[in-house]
This record gives C-alpha cells, sequence and structure tokens, in this order.
C-alpha cells in the first residue's frame, strides 16, 4: 500500500471517529425508552464506506470518546467493543455474502446481525456492572437504538448513493458499486 493510499485511509477513519461522536454526543433524541442517538446508523455508514475493519475503529473509538466527553466514562470500554463488534460483525457479514444474499437483503440482515451483536455484549456488561434487573430493564432501549439506527443508515446510504459521493462506498446495495453487498 503506498503512502498516500495509508494516509488517505487514515483521514478518512479519523473523520468517521468524528462522525460517529459527533452522531452519539450532539443528536440525541427522546423516546419512550430513554433516548436515541443517530451514532449507530454513522457506524453502519462507515461500514458501507469504510469497510468492517475500518468501521470497527471507527465506530468503538468515537464511542468511546462520546461517553468520556458526556460523563458516562464507564461505559467507554464497553461502548469500544461493543461498537466495533458490530461493525465487524455486519462487515463481515457484507464481505462474505452470508446465506448467498445480495444487495439491500443482506445490507439489512447484516446490519441487524450486528445489531444483535451489539445488544448481546451491551447486556452482558449491564449484568456485569449493575445486575440482573437492570439488565432486563435495557433490552428495550438497545433494541430501539439498534433499529432507530438501521432505519436512519438505510435511508441515508441510499441517498448518498444516488450522488458522486458513491465512489467512496466499498460497498453498495445496488449491485454497481466497487463491491457489491
Amino acid at each position: 500500500m503506498k503512502q498516500t493510499d495509508r494516509v488517505k485511509n487514515l483521514c478518512e477513519t479519523a473523520l468517521f471517529i468524528a462522525i460517529v461522536f459527533l452522531g452519539i454526543f450532539i443528536i440525541k433524541f427522546p423516546s419512550p425508552l430513554g433516548y436515541a442517538h443517530i451514532g449507530d446508523s454513522m457506524i453502519f455508514l462507515a461500514v458501507l464506506m469504510l469497510g468492517g475493519k475500518r468501521g470497527a475503529v471507527a465506530g468503538g473509538i468515537g464511542a468511546a470518546i462520546a461517553d468520556i466527553v458526556s460523563g458516562y466514562t464507564i461505559w467507554a470500554l464497553p461502548s469500544l467493543i461493543c461498537k466495533a463488534a458490530m461493525a465487524l460483525v455486519m462487515g463481515a457479514l457484507i464481505k462474505h455474502h452470508i446465506f448467498g444474499l445480495k444487495g439491500r437483503v443482506l445490507w439489512i440482515v447484516s446490519a441487524v446481525a450486528g445489531g444483535l451483536t451489539q445488544g448481546i455484549l451491551y447486556e452482558i456488561f449491564w449484568y456485569a456492572l449493575f445486575g440482573k434487573a437492570a439488565a432486563i430493564a435495557a433490552i428495550s432501549g438497545l433494541a430501539f437504538q439498534a433499529v432507530v439506527g438501521i432505519i436512519i443508515a438505510f435511508v441515508i446510504s441510499e441517498a448518498l448513493q444516488k450522488t458522486s459521493l458513491k465512489k467512496h462506498f466499498i460497498y453498495t446495495t445496488d449491485g454497481k458499486g466497487a463491491q457489491t453487498c
């Protein structure tokens, strides 16, 4: 890999770290289950544009920084692990065309699998940190957050793939990109 490609990859990953951070730290909205943010949707988008590994780095680090800056330092390490795992699972499933799926169906199945992975890992942390009752109470909020993230990311990725930014996607959903989902 050329030095210019390394610098480009580093800059893209750093940009997505910032985008994930902002999506979690700033863009929050109330829900019946607490609050939701668009950070997960930015992680899903990072996977499509950077791939699973760099998407995991961006998602994990961006979420951990948001937790630290927000005063939820206890959640920084769990967020790093859970968000990175979510991106790695999604990226691996897309890369390997799990179950022979393609296009938007593969994207959605992979995002749901990533969201479930994140939810299960967060449940383990909730249980370890606060006990069974807190872990059970967190399930609905985690599920809501994942669903919101998938919907927002799907809409944004579909819109971006109709622009000149499509060339920056590693995985596209229409079968006409560099690599298709």
